[in-house]
């Protein structure tokens, strides 16, 4: 189940400890290391947040792969040092009683301590989906909107703008 959103949230690339069965830590080659998990309780979330120290070194050793080459000049792979963890709490409901309550859910993510934490309720995958997508990655949004559109707009008001300086320039010329 877990793998299955994995692919459908676009992270092809993940790891499993066994000591977080329901969740998966991908991203590691980026800024953002995601521990993503299967949640059906808040309190779920302080257990795997205890739990993350302790798989600080082994993620370590993942985060030393080939794909994390780009070097300071002290010669310090970048991703030892610039990183930040999330722990994503996803959490499918059925009908509003299986909802969290909002008031809980801000509580656990006002929490920063070991890891910034993003509850996400979905009632399906597109749902799911929409909501990863804007909270951790608005890049991809602002990365779908059409280039040429802007480029093509632009270059209209460049052809009036420089059409308008023409008029003043033959018309300051008549005045002289």
């Amino acid at each position: 189940m877990m793998d299955s959103i994995m692919n459908e949230l676009g992270i092809k690339d993940f790891l499993l400890y066994e000591e977080l069965p329901s969740c998966r830590i991908g991203n590691l080659d980026k800024d953002k290391i995601l521990v993503i998990c299967l949640i059906d309780e808040l309190p779920q979330i302080d257990d795997i947040a205890k739990k993350l120290p302790s798989l600080r070194n082994k993620m370590m050793m993942q985060m030393n792969n080939p794909k994390n080459i780009e070097v300071v000049e002290t010669k310090i792979p970048i991703s030892k040092f610039l990183w930040d963890m999330y722990i994503v709490a996803l959490h499918q409901y059925k009908d509003e009683k299986s909802s969290f309550n909002p008031t809980e859910i801000a509580k656990y993510e006002r929490d920063r301590f070991i890891a910034r934490k993003i509850i996400i309720q979905y009632e399906h995958m597109e749902e799911l989906k929409r909501n990863f997508v804007e909270l951790l990655f608005p890049e991809r949004i602002l990365d779908s909107f059409s280039v040429l559109e802007n480029l093509e707009s632009e270059k209209i008001d460049f052809e009036k703008i420089k059409e308008l300086l023409q008029n003043i320039e033959n018309i300051v010329k008549k005045e002289v």
